[in-house]
């Protein structure tokens, strides 16, 4: 006699050994990876939140740059579509203006101009107003030696230039862009180029039409007084500095270009200073004052983000150390975003695997495959998290973060796409 089974339940059963084979060829893949030898999270979920694959997805993890998934998350929660540029207010003859983090003001690319033409046109006496005890220039666990590297840029009220100072070199000297600091540089017999510690004098090899490098980027000291010299000298105006806080009662902020101007470089280049200077434009969005910490602080606190109270969330670019977050909570951040943003949308801001942004090099062997994540490294450090939808059109999401890896980035890459390429 034949035993007539429901069709509802001949595809459950079905479900369930797919999903049981599934599983089984990711534990194989985890171990085949090498990604079992070291200090490795993941956690991977189909769309509708059923749970493919977990391994200590409840430890925490230095996120490195994974925590931009966040800073993304919280300016398209707290920001508007347009950028809050700058905040001022009309005393008499004077016209007070405060920076409010907007990074683009005279940026090399995304050439933020509206301050620069606001300041322009006005008559009145230009009064730049800033306090710097609500900056503070660098985040807690950045390390130290950092400071010469581009990609610690500082953090300030007002970024003027990428808070950067760039040299080119022309064959027999050097430069400087902006030309403030030509006076600033000091020639020397050594290969690389360096700044002073505590100054900003810059250091730079003797410059001829084989040497190289042919460009030099270095952050400089930032400061309010420096602010108004460089804008100053841009505008050709004379600019006061006075310390005052942001009058929030009687100003108003200005506001101007498009937020997601911010977000692709934050994301397709991992800019880490548009991911610190994010976290300002949202305080001054709400009317919080800096530092980073006092304004995270609010942040965390937003309803519907309860869940941030159980990670430590220090800086906006993922530079510092002090990150700790789970597997569990980057998927949790992917959740949210997935759920705000319409997929043609995150599926632009992120970096596709092996098309854009930093993970071009990064190919899947299904070319039918598409993966949009964001990457995050440091020194023994690499974590992948984002969107992962297979030939068929199914959509994971996932996480996976590997810290303690004594061994190089590229090593880990490989790893981490011999074992996401099980997801066919």
């Amino acid at each position: 006699m034949l035993i007539k089974f429901p069709y509802y339940l001949m595809f459950l059963l079905a479900s369930l050994f797919f999903s049981a084979c599934q599983t089984a060829k990711m534990k194989q893949a985890f171990v085949k990876s090498g990604l079992a030898k070291f200090h490795t999270g993941i956690l991977i979920q189909e769309s509708s939140g059923k749970v493919v694959f977990s391994q200590r997805a409840e430890q925490y993890f230095m996120p490195a740059s994974n925590v931009k998934l966040l800073t993304l998350l919280m300016a398209k929660t707290i920001l508007p579509d347009s950028v809050p540029a700058f905040r001022f207010q009309e005393k008499g003859d004077s016209l007070y203006f405060w920076g409010t983090g907007d990074p683009s003001t005279l940026h090399a690319r995304l050439k933020g101009t509206a301050l620069f033409n606001f300041l322009q046109h006005s008559n009145k006496n230009l009064v730049y107003a800033d306090d710097p005890l609500f900056v503070l220039p660098q985040g807690a666990g950045w390390a130290w030696d950092d400071y010469q590297d581009y990609y610690a840029a500082e953090i300030s009220s007002l970024p003027l230039y990428e808070n950067l100072a760039h040299f080119t070199n022309l064959g027999n000297t050097w430069k400087a862009h902006p030309s403030f600091f030509q006076s600033s540089i000091s020639l020397t017999t050594e290969k690389n180029a360096s700044r002073d510690r505590n100054t900003n004098q810059f250091r730079l090899p003797i410059p001829t039409a084989q040497s190289s490098p042919k460009q030099v980027t270095i952050p400089y000291l930032t400061s309010p007084v420096l602010t108004a010299r460089l804008l100053s000298d841009t505008l050709h105006k004379p600019i006061t500095y006075r310390i005052a806080k942001p009058d929030v009662a009687n100003s108003k902020i200005h506001y101007a270009g498009k937020l997601d101007s911010l977000l692709l470089p934050l994301l397709h280049y991992s800019d880490n200073m548009i991911g610190e200077q994010l976290i300002y434009l949202m305080g001054a969005q709400r009317g919080w004052n800096g530092p980073t910490t006092n304004i995270l602080g609010k942040l965390v606190q937003e309803p519907g983000f309860e869940f941030l109270k159980e990670v430590k969330w220090v800086d906006g670019s993922g530079l510092s150390r002090y990150n700790l977050f789970r597997p569990k909570d980057m998927m949790l951040v992917l959740e949210h975003l997935k759920n705000k943003l319409p997929a043609a949308q995150w599926q632009i801001l992120l970096p596709e695997l092996g098309k854009s942004g930093t993970l071009k090099s990064m190919k899947l062997d299904n070319p039918q495959s598409h993966a949009w994540a964001k990457s995050g490294s440091f020194g023994n450090t690499y974590n992948l998290s984002g969107y992962y939808q297979n030939a068929k059109g199914k959509l994971y999401l996932f996480t996976i973060m590997t810290n303690l890896a004594n061994q190089s980035v590229t090593v880990n890459k490989k790893q981490i796409l011999e074992f996401l390429n099980v997801l066919r």
